[in-house]
């Protein structure tokens, strides 16, 4: 049944635990039955929910409390789904800098130069797919011929 609950995405088919009618994602981790009204949660829900009637809640509190496993909480903080309270002496850390971080992989600085890094890898990308010439060979891979110009 836990695994179940790990692949509840969006759009993804609910079947009511009441009347057995289909239930449509209605945001936030919620799933609402178009026939009775009935409301489920999946993993983010139930740990949103718990965190919105007990903030600052630690992650073994919230995964008793609602059947969460702590690996699933963590990747919620990863994803920035959820984050550490601002009072909370436990953070995560950058995994570029070690600094410390309330939800995701990498501080606000490092974050900037990770996505100006890929931009840049993309442009090079972009050039260097763009280049053709004598020298390629069939797969698009430099073959090293050269050759003389006669003037």
């Amino acid at each position: 049944m836990a695994g179940e609950r790990e692949r509840t995405w969006p759009g993804s088919l609910q079947v009511c635990s009441e009347c057995g009618s289909e239930m449509k994602y209605a945001g936030l981790g919620e799933f609402r039955c178009s026939e009775c009204g009935n409301v489920a949660l999946n993993d983010y829900g139930r740990v949103r929910a718990y965190l919105e009637e007990h903030p600052g809640a630690t992650q073994s509190e919230v995964s008793k409390a609602t059947g969460v496993s702590p690996n699933r909480i963590r990747q919620l903080l990863m994803e920035e789904r959820i984050e550490i309270s601002a009072n909370s002496s436990v953070f995560l850390f950058c995994e570029m800098c070690g600094a410390p971080i309330r939800s995701g992989v990498r501080c606000l600085k490092c974050e900037e130069k990770y996505k100006k890094g890929v931009e840049l890898e993309r442009k090079s990308e972009r050039v260097h797919s763009n280049v053709t010439g004598h020298a390629m060979g069939n797969q698009g891979q430099a073959s090293g011929e050269m050759r003389f110009l006669k003037k």
